[in-house]
């Protein structure tokens, strides 16, 4: 009881006392006045997020108008909004779009010179991105530390509990970091220390099992097998003194973290507001694209901090919050781009600390005056997770040495801390938002009577799977994902979870991974076709209090995949940019003409295309109809070399210097990250290598059957020849913070991609059954005979005249699209999305056609191509995406969109050896509509139905026969899917 009141004081103490006997003060001129108590960041911080604000409070008021405060960057001046907060004492200056990465700011205050700060201004250093251009994600082009701390001088003392912390130049490739392997942290006879290690981002962090030795050495050695996410391994200093201090006697301090308001949300009036910010006291807003700025979480708890013996470190004093340490959350009202409910909330928020917190109360930076509140810095390594597990598996995530800062001072007995930091989570896996944490504790008046640390008895359980009930949604190289009810310890997952083969009995070997409540199982060879899988989750995995987890086995099958009638792989999206070869006559770079798809009937191949641009920011990404052999995907490293080529062109299209970049090789994609920003106004294309024979050459890609790319369907090439380079040319854009979304068109029928249905593939079913009904199948699309003209006097679908086969009448439907999320239109009271134009490929449909009344021959459509169009730009050039949009009926989110669309049908071949016009053939004004929805484990879905009836005209040998098809109000049914969150 002694010792804790003993502490108590001494911590209080330590708040009122100036410490360090530096003479910090601030020159004002003789119209300001006033003492900086806090700013945020820290003078000279560096990592700092590019959406950070920067705060500075004053000991009062300072008579600053708005023309006095400047935020000044490598472009000069940023435009910003200031507030002010706690009367006026914090400025909060607030930029109007995120601030450059890896880049130094300043602010300037006019008449005012900070004594204390670098150069009398408070300057920073911001962090690298987390996706984008390499030179944006990487500080140098050598993979070294860059960080470690705590660095153990006086400042910040390594202490017996501190947690250990690494950055590096470079983003980290996580299945590189093994610890007793690349990581290791030894005592003084070389023995391996038990710890945790969290890696993700270009962040490590090393948590001791136990507390360390006081006066004992030890050393954190990082093998130079570590390597960078970009292939390059470690150089420079590699070993890290450890020498830790002793904290005994320390003592636990109780803080309670409360909430803005017991009752009222975060974005509602009248609740406690931050002496920093002027925001809601701890709550979490997530601001995004895909959320608007209204998603927020109102947080509460109680922390535990142990305190170093404070009398022996007066000037640094350290502190830890214990791994496991918890605070919950209010539910997230899910509004899509902030305005539109997806008809569910996340349930209760938890926030797990994944490893003992540690920091340090210091002396006030910036002001010698004994009331200057004194500075603490937190660093802390967090997992999000949530009750529902839409939202779990959307939003659930860790969260990597989070740094705190902000200010402590002691009010009537109590310590209150109120400090600042900036979270970054992922939203569905595709978009990166953020959120200022406006943190505030405060100190348990009477610390006899507060509350103890709380007793968790209960461990994880499964929430939801991928694939789940989803199997014949999920595709080789996809990878198993467990989204847990609480964040399990990792240290436990090796011996607790397994997948094995089901009429084997065989390990399947995989890689796994932590990203919050999410385990990510990822089988080292893709998952086989046909093959059942059972995956356990045991006991043995625990939550971070040692609680076991509740035991499942789980078993799913692949889609069955059917070997008959192999052809060639074809790409199903690309971005930027058109999935075709393109006729190179039809090129003219030079007036933004990308050309024409290459053709066998090259005077009936359609539109000319443009030359689309690129986003700064952004890769490039294809995405495969069939397993690829990643072996053949090659980057080339010269001008014409390579399966994979990126170049900068001129107007001709001639290479002028290959563009530096890294591959990314998946079993049924590739992406190209480049080296710099893509300049805007310069000219560049990418190349998809293929060959016009068979097999599998030089500089082509290739299916793990060893089939060449597949570049130009329009072509009537043989079903195992591949054709033409695939060149597309863009045009370097500036950066957009436009949301992109690829999605896949799943479940299909069509599993092998050889636009037939084979055995063992699924076609239409009759529902009820015995009623003769058949509903049009998900990725589908009905056709129906509604009259013939001309030598034809008859013809049906999927059967000869005289039969009757309800089921036949379906083409099945293979692709993907690319989309933008643009934001919430004030006009449309909508969503709005961008649609890069689909290329949708179809299985083979059999017409029977009567013609003269005598010959019935069957004639094959064989694979019909459906490819969308630009939309109009206005002045009669289609060069423009198509738009669609995210509406809620009142009940439920719904999309819409309108396309106009070719068809071609360039292998059919008509009766008699006649021509015909399914070449380019115009199906304008396809209007679609559907469901927008989440499943279980976080993936969107959008369902897309046709609402009127598309007739098709066919004509062979000019009018002599005509067969009049139609596709009949909803009989295009489509589903895409986005992918694998995790």
């Amino acid at each position: 009881m002694m010792l804790r009141i003993f502490s108590l004081i001494a911590a209080a103490s330590l708040l009122v006392a100036c410490g360090g006997g530096s003479e910090q003060t601030v020159d004002y001129s003789a119209r300001k006045k006033g003492q900086v108590y806090y700013s945020y960041p820290a003078d000279e911080q560096t990592g700092v997020s590019v959406n950070a604000p920067v705060v500075v409070q004053f000991s009062e008021p300072p008579a600053l108008a708005d023309q006095d405060v400047t935020l000044i960057g490598p472009d000069g001046p940023v435009d910003v909004v200031l507030s002010r907060a706690d009367q006026d004492r914090s400025l909060v200056v607030t930029p109007q779009a995120p601030l450059a990465f890896q880049s130094d700011y300043r602010l300037e205050l006019d008449g005012m010179t900070l004594v204390g700060f670098s150069g009398g201004e408070l300057a920073f250093t911001t962090g690298s991105a987390g996706k984008g251009p390499a030179s944006e994600q990487q500080q140098a082009d050598a993979f070294t530390v860059s960080r470690f701390s705590p660095s153990g001088d006086d400042t910040r003392p390594l202490m017996d509990f501190s947690t250990l912390h690494v950055q590096f130049s470079q983003p980290l490739d996580t299945s590189s970091v093994e610890y007793g392997t690349t990581v290791s942290l030894e005592d003084g006879s070389g023995n391996l220390v038990e710890a945790s290690v969290l890696a993700g981002s270009n962040r490590l962090t090393v948590d001791p099992a136990d507390d360390l030795q006081p006066g004992q050495s030890y050393t954190l050695v990082l093998d130079g097998a570590l390597s960078s996410r970009f292939g390059t391994t470690l150089t420079g200093n590699s070993e890290f003194a450890v020498n830790p201090q002793d904290s005994q006697p320390r003592e636990t301090l109780a803080l309670e973290a409360m909430a803005a308001d017991p009752v009222k949300g975060c974005n509602e009036g009248g609740v406690t507001l931050s002496p920093l910010t002027g925001s809601p006291i701890n709550c979490v807003p997530l601001i995004a694209r895909l959320l608007g700025n209204t998603t927020v979480s109102k947080l509460s708890g109680d922390l535990f901090a142990d305190l170093a013996f404070i009398p022996n470190y007066p000037d640094a004093s350290p502190l830890r919050i214990r791994k496991g340490a918890l605070l919950k959350g209010a539910p997230l009202e899910v509004l899509i781009g902030g305005q539109l409910p997806a008809g569910f909330d996340s349930g209760e928020v938890t926030v797990s600390f994944l490893s003992d917190a540690t920091g340090y109360l210091l002396p006030a930076p910036y002001s010698a005056r004994p009331e200057a509140p004194r500075r603490i810095m937190l660093t802390l390594d967090l997992a999000f997770s949530t009750a529902d597990s839409r939202a779990n598996g959307a939003f659930t995530q860790t969260l990597l040495q989070v740094e705190l800062v902000g200010r402590a001072i002691v009010e009537e007995g109590r310590m209150e801390i109120d400090a600042l930091g900036v979270v970054e989570p992922e939203v569905l896996g595709i978009e990166t938002a953020f959120g200022v944490l406006s943190f505030h504790m405060e100190s348990y008046l009477d610390q006899e009577n507060a509350p103890e640390p709380p007793v968790d008895i209960s461990g994880p359980s499964l929430q939801s799977w991928q694939p789940g009930d989803y199997a014949d949604r999920f595709r080789p190289g996809d990878p198993i994902v467990l989204n847990l009810s609480e964040t399990p310890d990792q240290d436990s997952i090796e011996a607790g979870v397994s997948v094995t083969l089901t009429d084997q009995g065989a390990a399947v070997p995989f890689n796994w991974t932590l990203d919050g409540a999410s385990l990510t199982l990822t089988p080292k060879q893709p998952l086989a076709f046909g093959r059942e899988y059972q995956v356990t989750l045991t006991d043995g995995v625990e939550d971070l209090y040692g609680n076991p987890a509740s035991p499942e086995t789980l078993l799913f099958s692949m889609p069955a995949y059917s070997p008959d009638a192999p052809r060639t792989p074809y790409t199903i999206t690309v971005y930027p940019g058109f999935p075709c070869a393109v006729d190179p006559a039809s090129r003219d770079l030079a007036n933004g003409i990308q050309g024409q798809c290459a053709s066998a009937f090259q005077n009936q191949a359609g539109d000319l295309l443009p030359v689309d641009a690129m986003p700064a920011n952004r890769p490039i990404e294809v995405q495969f109809s069939q397993n690829m052999d990643t072996s053949s995907m090659v980057l080339g490293q010269a001008c014409g070399e390579g399966s994979v080529r990126v170049e900068k062109i001129d107007s001709a299209g001639n290479c002028l210097e290959v563009v530096p970049g890294y591959l990314s090789r998946n079993t049924r994609s590739l992406t190209v990250i480049p080296a710099q920003p893509w300049e805007e106004g310069e000219l560049y294309q990418y190349v998809l290598g293929s060959q016009q024979s068979t097999g599998c050459g030089q500089d082509v890609i290739c299916s793990v059957a060893g089939m060449p790319l597949q570049t130009a369907q329009l072509l009537a090439p043989a079903a195992n020849a591949g054709g033409p380079d695939m060149a597309i040319a863009f045009t370097g854009a500036p950066a957009t913070s436009n949301v992109f979304l690829p999605l896949r068109n799943l479940p299909k029928a069509d599993v092998n991609a050889n636009f037939e249905i084979d055995a063992g593939e699924q076609k239409a079913v009759e529902d009820p059954p015995g009623s003769g009904q058949f509903p049009t199948p998900t990725n589908a699309a009905s056709l129906f005979v509604t009259g013939t003209g001309g030598l034809a006097t008859g013809a049906n679908v999927g059967c000869p005249l005289n039969q009757s086969c309800p089921g036949e009448k379906f083409t099945y439907l293979n692709g993907g699209i690319n989309a933008d999320i643009v934001g919430w239109n004030e006009d449309e009271q909508a969503v709005e999305v961008l649609i890069y134009q689909p290329v949708l490929m179809t299985t083979n449909s059999s017409v029977y056609a009567q013609i003269l009344g005598l010959v019935e021959p069957e004639v094959p459509t064989e694979p019909l191509v459906m490819r969308a169009r630009y939309a109009d730009d206005g002045n009669g050039n289609r060069t423009e995406p198509v738009r669609g949009f995210i509406r809620h009926d009142g009940n439920s989110l719904t999309f819409d969109t309108t396309l106009d669309l070719f068809l071609d049908a360039p292998e059919m071949e008509a009766p008699l050896g006649l021509p015909h016009n399914l070449h380019s053939l115009e199906l304008n004004d396809l209007q679609l509509n559907g469901p927008v929805d989440f499943l279980a484990d976080g993936r969107l879905v959008i369902g897309l139905i046709s609402l009127d009836e598309q007739d098709i005209d066919v004509r062979i040998g000019g009018a002599a026969a005509t067969i009049d098809l139609q596709i009949p109000a909803g009989g295009v049914n489509l589903t895409f899917q986005s992918g694998s969150i995790k």
